[in-house]
């Protein structure tokens, strides 16, 4: 065997060697484990609330919570049995939103995601929609989006949807259904 051969076989050799052992690469660094301690809530609160107004005073949106327990080290606030309530302007005319569920995490990002028998309620009267319900919504309370990929359910006076996964942007007042699944739409009855 020629002497190129067994050097270029015995570089190869070597990288093969040097690219599984890999003594130069950094060792990966594990995420800090949290000691239960850490992991216990900074606060526990009952019948707390929390309000946000714009700039100009106006309510915008509105947190109340049956219990609420705050965990600063991982910023989240888990509560229970939520009620968020917001105003959007609708033809120069305030329109209120409530929406409950039976539980919820508001995390510091200001996005609340909600779970468990989630209920969109309209609290103006001649909406087009009346309630939404599903299992699971995601609020981004700042840019006043909400979003879910479950199943859905709109009410309306004379109609009802189903759907999968919602996406709203309150302030662009602009609803869309990910895939409809079908339309139930019961004609005004006069009452005469």
């Amino acid at each position: 065997m020629n002497w190129r051969i067994a050097f270029i076989l015995l570089t190869i050799g070597i990288a093969l060697a040097l690219l599984f052992w890999r003594p130069f690469a950094t060792e990966q660094r594990q995420p800090p484990e949290l000691d239960p301690e850490q992991l216990q809530p900074d606060f526990i609160a009952e019948g707390l609330f929390s309000r946000i107004f714009s700039a100009d005073g106006e309510l915008q949106h509105r947190i109340d919570s049956r219990l609420m327990a705050h965990y600063s080290v991982i910023g989240l606030t888990e509560l229970t049995e939520p009620v968020y309530l917001t105003t959007i302007m609708r033809d120069n005319q305030p329109e209120r939103w409530q929406v409950t569920a039976n539980k919820g995490s508001f995390y510091d990002d200001q996005r609340l995601i909600l779970e468990n028998e989630v209920q969109i309620k309209s609290l103006s009267e001649n909406t087009f929609i009346r309630t939404m319900e599903t299992e699971y919504l995601v609020i981004d309370t700042q840019r006043q989006l909400i979003s879910s990929n479950q199943p859905v359910l709109i009410i309306g006076p004379n109609i009802e949807v189903h759907g999968q996964g919602l996406q709203v942007d309150l302030n662009a007042q602009q609803l869309e259904l990910t895939e409809h699944v079908k339309t139930i739409y019961y004609p005004k009855r006069d009452n005469q």
